[in-house]
């Protein structure tokens, strides 16, 4: 397993640079962290066991991994470490994610080394490097392959769907870009948010499939549901939506309900905040059914739960990621000249559903449960749309949803 960037030795500058982002990263859980217990973990006594480390390691990777250890150990989906000097970037060209408990390939980028390797959606993922993935693994290993430890090379062992085993070594797609500062991170997930946009298509008169693919703002929920009022039924697919704005959120729910509705009720350090959302006008009065898969996420999940709690739909797929939390973002930047940025994203709320319960780590159970076989994301079919269509009195084989959007 080869890493993008060389692990040089640590030098004096760079061990002053990684304490001082020890003191900042405590001083923001500190000050800012919902549980001002930190769930039981004595974070001081953390932070000065990470301060003995980082004076005795050897090279900076392996004081970022420090850092990342001290935050870490809270296993907060949305408390984590943007470390400095960002400049190697790395496209692996494929994709997985978890379809019940099975790790599978869902994705391959054509012309990637990936795809010339062999590797191909409905692959069930065996092991990833040293790791075998699982649903509570899989984000940490994507957060730390992306920020932590990008590589140059992986090695995937698969299992196709006919039962060959395979196991390649994976050569990543590598650019070496300019330092990161905070500006560039907020084009780096602009350009994320600009890529997923949404997507529609009438099946027959009476249906609307839309796919949402990020809650990006209250706009595009307006233009959307615009084109859903002249149907009978909204086929909402939220499988991949990782969340987004909370106003894309309220703004979808009152364009839903027409009633109001306790969007969540989120509990911060100081106070407690209840989000409500009322009725517009010109809303969506039909027929909703809700997809989602273990992609979706945060606001994905939170109106997936609403839909249940409220009586007013129908959710299909998988279970959803568990990842439900309120966070900031909070900026640094360290050196003179070519200053450094990174970052401390810290949960500062701890969100719950009108009926009290929490999503995190547990997900939305869908009503009824569907999920893709290893054939069927090989094949490119989509059993579960075909089901929504069926639900809703339309006709369309796992075939034609799959290709619905392509």
């Amino acid at each position: 397993m080869l890493a993008a960037q060389a692990a040089p030795s640590l030098s004096t500058a760079d061990r002053g640079i990684a304490l001082t982002m020890l003191r900042e990263i405590e001083r923001d859980l500190e000050k800012n962290y919902y549980d001002p217990s930190f769930h039981g973990i004595d974070l001081k006594s953390r932070a000065r066991e990470a301060e003995l480390r980082l004076k005795t390691t050897a090279s900076f990777n392996d004081a970022i991994a420090t850092l990342v250890d001290l935050v870490t150990q809270l296993d907060d989906s949305h408390t984590t470490f943007v470390p400095p000097n960002r400049r190697i970037r790395v496209s692996y060209g494929w994709e997985m994610a978890m379809v019940g408990d099975v790790p599978l390939v869902i994705s391959v980028q054509p012309g990637s080394d990936a795809a010339a390797k062999g590797l191909a959606p409905g692959d069930r993922v065996l092991m990833l490097n040293t790791f075998e993935p699982t649903r509570a693994n899989l984000w940490r290993l994507a957060y730390y392959y992306r920020f932590i430890r990008p590589q140059a090379q992986q090695r995937v062992a698969v299992l196709k769907p006919n039962g060959a085993a395979l196991t390649v070594d994976v050569k990543s797609k590598v650019q070496d870009k300019p330092m990161a500062e905070l500006d560039d991170l907020i084009d780096e997930l602009e350009e994320v948010i600009d890529r997923a946009r949404d997507v529609s298509a009438a099946v027959g008169p009476e249906i609307l499939v839309w796919k949402m693919a990020v809650f990006a703002n209250a706009d595009r929920v307006d233009e959307m549901i615009r084109k859903a009022r002249g149907s009978a039924t909204l086929v909402l697919d939220l499988r991949g939506n990782g969340g987004g704005a909370v106003t894309a959120l309220r703004e979808l729910v009152s364009r839903c309900f027409d009633h109001e509705v306790v969007v969540a009720n989120e509990k911060r350090r100081d106070k407690d905040v209840k989000e409500i959302a009322k009725p517009a006008r010109n809303g969506f009065g039909g027929r909703l059914i809700v997809l989602v898969d273990s992609r979706s996420a945060s606001a994905a999940e939170v109106f997936a739960r609403i839909v249940q709690i409220e009586k007013r739909g129908t959710v299909l797929g998988d279970r959803t990621a568990g990842a439900v939390m309120t966070s900031r973002m909070f900026p640094h930047t360290i050196g003179m000249g070519a200053a450094a940025f990174y970052a401390t994203s810290v949960t500062v709320g701890d969100v719950r559903m009108s009926d009290g319960a929490s999503l995190e780590k547990v997900g939305v159970q869908p009503d009824e449960m569907i999920l893709p076989t290893a054939a069927d994301l090989a094949a490119h079919r989509d059993p579960v749309l075909a089901a929504a269509i069926a639900m809703a009195g339309g006709s369309m084989t796992s075939e034609e949803a799959g290709r619905l959007f392509k």
